[in-house]
C-alpha cells in the first residue's frame, strides 16, 4: 500500500446521484453498488463517490452521516433522472473553494483510514477542515479524498 499524497485543491464542484447512509462509514459503500447497478441498466458510466459529512474523530459511529452515489460526466437525460428519483437517489452539491487533496492506493476501508490519520495530523498542526470529505474511488484503485478547510 502506498503512503498519502497531499496536494493543494481550489474551486472544485460536483453533483453526486446516491443515497443516504447513516452510522458507520465503512458501510456507505452498499449506497455506491445500489446506484451503480441502477445507472449501468441505464447505459449510464458511474464515477464512484462517497461523502462523509462528519468527522469521524470527533462524532460517535451512530451520529455519523454520509451518502454513497455516481458522479457522472454529463447532465443526466431526464429518464435516468427520473430512475434516480424512483429508486429513492438524489442530487448532492459539492463545493471546495479551498482545501486538499488527499490521493492513496489502497482498498476503500483501508484507504478511509489512512486518510483520517493524515486529517488529524493536518488538525494538530492548526488547519481548520470543513466537511464533508468526498472519496472519489478510480478503477485503477487509487482513492482520492478531498476536503475543505477555512
Amino acid at each position: 500500500f502506498s503512503g498519502v499524497e497531499v496536494t493543494g485543491l481550489s474551486g472544485y464542484s460536483a453533483v453526486v446521484y446516491g443515497g443516504q447512509h447513516q452510522g458507520d462509514y465503512n458501510k456507505t459503500g452498499g449506497e455506491v453498488v445500489k446506484t451503480r447497478r441502477l445507472l449501468q441498466t441505464l447505459a449510464t458510466e458511474c464515477q464512484p463517490a462517497l461523502i462523509y459529512f462528519e468527522n469521524a474523530m470527533t462524532t460517535g459511529k451512530p451520529n455519523l452521516r454520509s451518502a454513497g452515489g455516481c458522479i457522472l460526466e454529463a447532465k443526466p437525460a431526464e429518464h435516468v433522472l427520473a430512475a434516480l428519483k424512483k429508486d429513492g437517489r438524489e442530487a448532492i452539491s459539492i463545493e471546495i473553494k479551498k482545501g486538499y487533496r488527499l490521493k492513496t492506493y489502497a482498498q476503500t476501508a483501508v484507504a478511509l483510514r489512512k486518510v483520517w490519520t493524515e486529517l488529524a495530523r493536518l488538525v494538530d498542526k492548526g488547519v481548520v477542515l470543513r466537511f464533508p470529505l468526498v472519496q472519489l474511488v478510480r478503477e485503477n484503485g487509487d482513492s482520492e479524498f478531498l476536503i475543505g478547510i477555512e
